[in-house]
């Protein structure tokens, strides 16, 4: 019985041997035929996906395009908006100067009334001296009556005295005309002038206005591109990402290549900034001086620092982590210690250190009814403190590079209400300043 078992197992496992040299070579082309359709599917699939790439790169620079073309406009626009703040400044000077000069001509023009009149009232009763004394003045008569020759002389004296007073009188009274007459042309021409005056004024404001509306639309704009870039560039990234996992060698070859990219990168970017560094020392010991507070502008807002505008509001390639993130302000870009400067009227309400911002300093105003809060981040110094009323274009603080910065820069941010995070009811800056 087991030499029968023995011999059945052994059938059954030559029979098995025999099955599966049989089916080897099918199963091996079937795997192959499998691993060559799977591979040809992959390479179909990351062709598609490499042409909806390239489609989104494209869509992306043709809205880095509009981006900046609506950045131009609305630098365009500033310089308009600021040439008509001036021009608005100096109607409002002209109307004050003019209605200086209305008061002083009414006070001179009623002085002028009031001497005139009294010189009528002083003339009438003349007159009537004469009309009692029998209706005129025989000068010779006064004269002839003298008792002796003291006498004569007395009353000669006199006579000349009165002819002399009633001339002054007259004369006096005539010039006075004269000047009313010249100061109320000059009067109704100066009225004429501030009617005039504030006509352009409102012609102005209502111009401003326009700009600051069509630069609020522009920023509207800037801020839907800026949406639709976050979208692609994030459709771009979902895409890039499943390419880069179909094949495994290729991600790690670009993991590499990328990681031997950003050593060279990094070197490159100390080295530059050691040039600069330099270059820059050089340049202040050869001027013996820093850079100047920037000029301040008409209206309520100013620009906060002078310099090179590097990066907006919006959605951004982060420059420390690498990634797309949010930017919630505007940077503005110069040498470490170039002044900066309180973009409005307003109270400090922060002037400390602040996590990655560096050293931070906030400002809350009170513009046409409504609070806003600035804030200026990464500074290499703070010049005010918590409390301090300060004024726009007062220096309180310094460009630097503290916190998370890759170089020295002022970050600018504006918030509707009370600072609350950066996140919370943030605006775009160029809502309010002109670059």
């Amino acid at each position: 019985m087991r030499k029968q078992s023995k011999w059945v197992l052994r059938i059954f496992a030559v029979a098995a041997s025999g099955a599966l040299l049989f089916n080897t070579p099918s199963a091996l082309a079937n795997s192959l035929n499998d691993l060559k359709k799977e591979q040809q599917n992959i390479q179909e699939k990351k062709s598609s996906i490499q042409s909806n790439i390239k489609e989104t790169e494209t869509k992306i620079d043709t809205n880095e395009s509009k981006i900046d073309q609506i950045m131009a406009q609305i630098q365009a626009l500033d310089n308009e908006i600021m040439a008509t703040e001036k021009s608005i400044s100096a109607v409002l000077s002209e109307i004050e100067k003019t209605t200086t000069e209305i008061e002083a001509l009414k006070a001179s023009i009623a002085e002028l009334e009031q001497k005139i009149a009294d010189r009528d009232k002083l003339l009438k009763e003349r007159i009537r001296a004469v009309q009692v004394s029998g209706g005129s003045v025989n000068y010779l008569d006064v004269l002839l009556g003298a008792n002796s020759f003291v006498d004569f002389i007395d009353r000669f004296s006199a006579v000349n005295t009165l002819m002399e007073a009633d001339r002054k009188i007259l004369k006096e009274q005539a010039e006075d005309k004269a000047k009313l007459e010249e100061q109320t042309a000059s009067l109704e021409k100066k009225l004429q002038e501030q009617e005039d005056s504030k006509a352009q004024l409102l012609s102005l404001k209502a111009n401003l206005d326009s700009q600051k509306s069509s630069k609020g639309t522009l920023v509207d704009q800037l801020e839907a591109e800026q949406a639709k870039l976050l979208e692609d560039k994030e459709q771009m990234e979902t895409e890039y990402e499943e390419v880069l996992n179909l094949d495994k060698a290729i991600q790690d070859k670009i993991v590499a290549e990328q990681k031997r990219q950003a050593e060279i990168a990094r070197k490159a970017a100390e080295e530059k900034k050691k040039r600069e560094a330099a270059e820059r020392e050089r340049q202040q010991a050869a001027s013996g001086s820093t850079t100047s507070i920037p000029e301040v502008s008409s209206g309520n807002w100013t620009k906060p620092a002078s310099g090179r505008f590097t990066s907006g509001y919006g959605y951004r390639m982060h420059p420390i982590y690498g990634k797309g993130k949010m930017h919630y302000g505007i940077d503005i870009a110069n040498s470490t210690g170039t002044p900066v400067v309180s973009a409005a009227d307003g109270v400090v309400s922060y002037a400390s250190p602040l996590s990655t911002y560096g050293n931070v300093i906030m400002v809350t105003h009170s513009i046409d009814g409504q609070t806003i809060t600035s804030l200026y981040a990464h500074l290499s110094s703070i010049k005010v403190s918590v409390g301090q009323v300060v004024s726009k274009g007062q220096h309180i603080g310094a460009i630097g590079t503290t916190g998370n910065s890759t170089g020295p820069h002022l970050h600018f941010e504006t918030h509707l209400g009370y600072w609350e995070g950066m996140a919370s009811n943030s605006v775009n800056p160029l809502r309010y300043i002109s670059l």
